[in-house]
């Protein structure tokens, strides 16, 4: 059954739900790691991004649009039923992601940019809504199967694991190999508020293993480089930050953090803004620039932030000199860095 028209403003202006943890404590580090050689020299917040997310989504259509049939947007209230809740591993994080907020903005990019003559199928407007019983929050089917013909070219989030083995989601247009945006997920027993804090600063860049910060600006700089992406998101679903570096990935830029149940904007507005942005999309943000070169020195060394929630003091390696594998419970499923800087 064709669903019904969609209002964008109404459908993304929901905040996420609210959903528990359960994961086991973890360390933020479990000794040295590679050094790493990357181009990043500096790092900076982006001023004003509510305000930025806000003034896109003036320029959306207010009239519902026609979703396409054969990628249709997630039900709200039957995705609820289908999430874990409370999170008790990265992949069920991932499940999360891929079943509501992802599965919505694919399905709105596609509809947007899909060709009119494969949305012409089955009864549309008020008959469309008639026939199917409830407004338009969602249709009745999470997954359905991918038209292989049509003109529509469409959008996804593809899931894959990264060399390291961390999750992550690449928007990708059907029948391209470029990764316009990349999703990357934290566990939140290791990354914490304090460390998120330091995390979206601004200032000259500098790679120091003891900051959990640092460390993981190294690896949101390896995936845009392995991915040839500029634009990427880092989550643990309570908090986000949208992020983006430019072309020779000399300077990186964050948001600041937003929470889940954020609602002016919401994080549905701000993810369908940042995709939007990524695929170069009109009315395309690309946040400015400013010289960070003379500002105090980031990530400050403080090894008490490496020390487990249980309280116990993480053991040294039997060899200093080699890079120790991080165990699940830490940032990602796996924390180890190559030597040629990927992530």
């Amino acid at each position: 059954m064709p669903q019904p028209p969609l209002d964008l403003h109404k459908y993304f202006g929901t905040p996420l739900p609210a959903l528990r943890e359960q994961y086991p404590p973890g360390t933020g580090g479990t000794g040295p790691r590679a050094s790493w050689d990357g181009s990043l020299k500096g790092v900076q917040e982006i001023e004003g991004f509510e305000d930025e997310v806000k003034k896109f989504w003036k320029t959306v259509p207010t009239e519902p649009i026609t979703p396409h049939p054969a990628y249709k947007y997630p039900k709200i209230a039957q995705a609820l039923t289908q999430i874990p809740n409370p999170l008790r591993s990265p992949s069920d994080l991932q499940k999360c992601l891929s079943t509501l907020p992802l599965a919505a903005v694919s399905s709105a990019l596609t509809a947007l940019d899909a060709d009119e003559s494969d949305l012409n199928v089955g009864p549309q407007g008020a008959q469309a809504l008639d026939r199917a019983g409830y407004e338009s929050d969602g249709g009745e089917e999470l997954e359905v199967p991918k038209v292989e013909d049509g003109k529509t070219k469409a959008w996804t989030f593809k899931y894959n694991k990264s060399p390291m083995g961390s999750g992550e989601f690449y928007l990708m247009q059907q029948g391209s190999d470029e990764v316009k945006l990349v999703v990357r997920t934290i566990n939140s027993s290791a990354f914490t508020s304090a460390d998120w804090e330091e995390y979206t600063v601004n200032g000259p860049y500098r790679y120091d293993t003891r900051s959990k910060a640092s460390w993981y600006w190294s690896r949101s700089w390896g995936a845009a480089k392995r991915l040839g992406c500029q634009y990427y998101v880092l989550t643990d679903w309570q908090r986000w930050t949208f992020g983006y570096f430019n072309k020779d990935r000399t300077h990186g830029w964050t948001s600041h953090v937003l929470p889940f149940n954020t609602e002016d904007p919401t994080i549905g507005q701000a993810l369908f803004f940042w995709a939007r942005s990524a695929i170069g999309a009109e009315n395309a943000f690309v946040p400015p620039q400013k010289d960070v070169s003379g500002l105090p020195e980031l990530f400050p060394a403080n090894p008490s932030r490496r020390i487990s929630h249980s309280g116990g003091k993480p053991s040294a390696p039997k060899n200093e000199r080699k890079v120790k594998a991080a165990n699940e419970s830490d940032i990602e499923e796996s924390d180890a860095e190559g030597a040629d800087g990927e992530a």
